[in-house]
């Protein structure tokens, strides 16, 4: 080997290395990291349009803006944490309550069903019990779900020192993104060994993707969340804003969504004899809430990630097998980097 592909190969194998440290240094901080990355390719439009207000004046701009998104987004969320953990608490004493009084109707002739028996078997299998009985298990799924919305509010007042810790680095990475977000994306660009168009290209396919992903999902969550509590509030049942958190959360996910949440409460419903309530609750949620999952993401999500439906799928739940919810975001950006790596080779080495 010449002195030069020594010093080649000597300079790849440092690089790799000192990459890899980096990378075990930052990694107790990735989730911080990550979100205020996702939150700074969102919000930059709108740091360009304050700083043309205030040009010359990024500092003051960032940090505004920073200020902003934290007092709007992780106090309320805070907040509605305390609110939900005390009603889902409040919800399983209540099914409790009624079991015990005997005013839970007999749900033992479900076993026999069809459709429900197998289901029930199943169960019993895998927890090692020869009889189910439907409304043990019901009352067991609402503790667990109490308990675990519970759990994890205590979690964070208990682990006040590592959530601040995880705030203040989330913070503080946003201010740096927002304001040298453009300069450092171009810094970062000028070391890929592409030319300026193609490095222009993958750039702004990665920021069409966040974007697109983090409206589109953010919004149809939202709007469903919100159309499922005021149904629950018009027909005036209990624990709407439980449950409208829940389905506005679980709308998040690409498979089941608010029927995760509307469903059962369908099913409770007519179980405790309301058939009237049921019978609105599951038209409204079929015709109205279903819609919006069926339109608006499509909508708000295919023309700008530029990503096929079965492609967008993969991406949100492989996302999230491997990064947890920030790869809601994070599978999306990954799949449109390659997409868009393998029409520069096409380009490039097949036409």
């Amino acid at each position: 080997m010449t002195r030069e592909q020594i010093s080649s190969a000597f300079l790849l194998l440092a690089l790799a290395g000192l990459l890899g440290l980096a990378g075990l240094l930052l990694a107790p901080y990735a989730q911080p990291i990550a979100w205020s990355l996702v939150l700074a390719v969102v919000f930059h439009p709108a740091y360009r349009l304050l700083l043309g207000l205030a040009p010359g004046r990024p500092n003051l701009v960032a940090a505004g803006l920073t200020a902003l998104l934290v007092t709007s987004v992780v106090v309320p969320g805070l907040l509605l944490s305390g609110v939900l953990a005390a009603e889902a608490a409040k919800g399983y004493e209540r099914m409790a309550e009624l079991a015990a009084s005997g005013r839970l109707p007999d749900l033992g002739s479900l076993t026999a069903h069809p459709a429900i028996a197998p289901v029930l078997e199943w169960f019993g299998r895998r927890a090692g019990a020869a009889n189910i009985e439907p409304a043990t298990l019901a009352l067991a799924g609402l503790k667990w779900i109490s308990e675990f919305v519970g759990s994890h509010a205590a979690e964070v007042a208990r682990n006040v020192f590592g959530f601040l810790v995880g705030m203040a680095i989330m913070v503080f990475s946003l201010f740096f993104a927002l304001r040298d977000g453009e300069r450092m994306l171009e810094r970062l660009g000028q070391h890929l060994p592409m030319g300026q168009t193609d490095r222009q290209r993958l750039m702004t396919r990665l920021q069409q993707t966040l974007v697109a992903v983090v409206q589109g999902l953010t919004v149809t969550a939202v709007v469903q969340g919100l159309l499922v509590g005021l149904a629950l509030v018009v027909l005036g049942l209990p624990f709407p804003l439980l449950l409208g958190t829940s389905a506005g959360l679980l709308a998040l996910l690409p498979v089941g969504g608010a029927a995760l949440v509307w469903i059962p409460t369908v099913v409770v419903l007519a179980l405790l004899g309301s058939w009237v309530s049921a019978a609105i609750l599951a038209v409204w949620c079929l015709l109205v809430v279903s819609s919006v999952d069926n339109l608006l993401r499509p909508l708000l999500i295919g023309a700008g990630a530029q990503l096929s439906t079965p492609v967008l799928f993969f991406g949100i739940l492989g996302g999230l097998q491997a990064f947890g919810f920030i790869g809601l975001f994070v599978g999306p950006a990954v799949l449109a980097a390659l997409a868009s790596l393998l029409a520069i080779y096409r380009e490039r080495y097949v036409s």
